[in-house]
């Protein structure tokens, strides 16, 4: 039985690692066409992507602009939020953080065309800004999910020790909230950073096609049928994922953010 389990997840390694391995072959094909194996291979696509070709270098900062942006907004939007519902567990701040939480669970094709019609109404549509703010909106629940878990699992005993030794509630914030809750804070940054960086359908209404973003520029290459160029794109998002989760792992609390640790209590 033990090794029937290990054969099954070979096979499923196996199965999701072939894809990323055409596609990196993908990405080193010397012309304009994907072949796998690749023809005359070279690393000259992804000097395009990162170095010389403005379409995709434009599309790429703005790409990191959004998720950076936006992963900055949704934890300074979802901090206080999560504090309060933690401190008070008050009516308001539960239905505070179940309309912070309500966009996520919202088809995203449904909240796409609602901030199409927000942002034309306001000025805002085909601005960088709007997007961030878009993203933060839409990814908030995440920090918010993070940033709790990681204040119900402060030791209220330490609060009071703080109390003890005569801290104000601000000084037990910063030397005892703060640093307890740092992990939990950086991984839902991390979180609204890689789904921002890689979501499409709420960026191609906002944009309105006066930027692109990464995703978009895929989105447009299509026309011109597949490059290897979006090749090294479909890589840059496995890395940049790969490299946060993995982060998340080494620095965070993984298991308990995905709900398998329930130790502590």
């Amino acid at each position: 039985m033990r090794a029937l389990g290990h054969l099954y997840m070979a096979l499923s390694a196996l199965v999701l690692a072939l894809p990323i391995v055409v596609v990196s072959g993908a990405a080193l094909n010397g012309g304009r066409s994907m072949f796998f194996p690749p023809q005359d291979p070279t690393l000259s696509r992804f000097a395009e992507f990162f170095l010389t070709e403005p379409v995709w270098t434009n599309a790429l900062q703005n790409s990191i602009i959004v998720a950076v942006g936006a992963a900055s907004l949704a934890v300074l939007l979802a901090w206080p939020i999560a504090y309060m519902l933690w401190s008070s567990g008050s009516k308001l701040a539960q239905v505070i953080a179940g309309l912070g939480s309500l966009p996520f669970a919202v088809p995203p094709i449904v909240f796409g065309v609602g901030l199409g019609f927000y942002w034309g109404f306001l000025g805002g549509l085909g601005d960088l800004w709007a997007g961030v703010v878009s993203h933060a909106v839409l990814l908030m629940a995440l920090p918010l999910v993070t940033i709790s878990i990681g204040l119900q699992s402060i030791d209220r005993s330490h609060l009071d020790a703080a109390a003890t030794m005569g801290a104000t509630d601000a000084q037990a914030f910063r030397t005892v909230v703060l640093p307890q809750t740092l992990p939990y804070t950086l991984s839902g940054f991390f979180f609204v950073l890689v789904l921002s960086f890689n979501e499409f359908i709420v960026m191609f209404f906002v944009s309105a096609s006066s930027y692109a973003t990464v995703t978009l520029q895929i989105f447009n290459s299509l026309r011109n049928g597949y490059t290897p160029t979006m090749a090294v794109a479909a890589i840059t998002f496995i890395v940049v994922s790969i490299a946060v989760f993995s982060a998340i792992a080494r620095w965070g609390d993984l298991p308990r953010l995905m709900g398998a640790d329930q130790s502590r209590n």
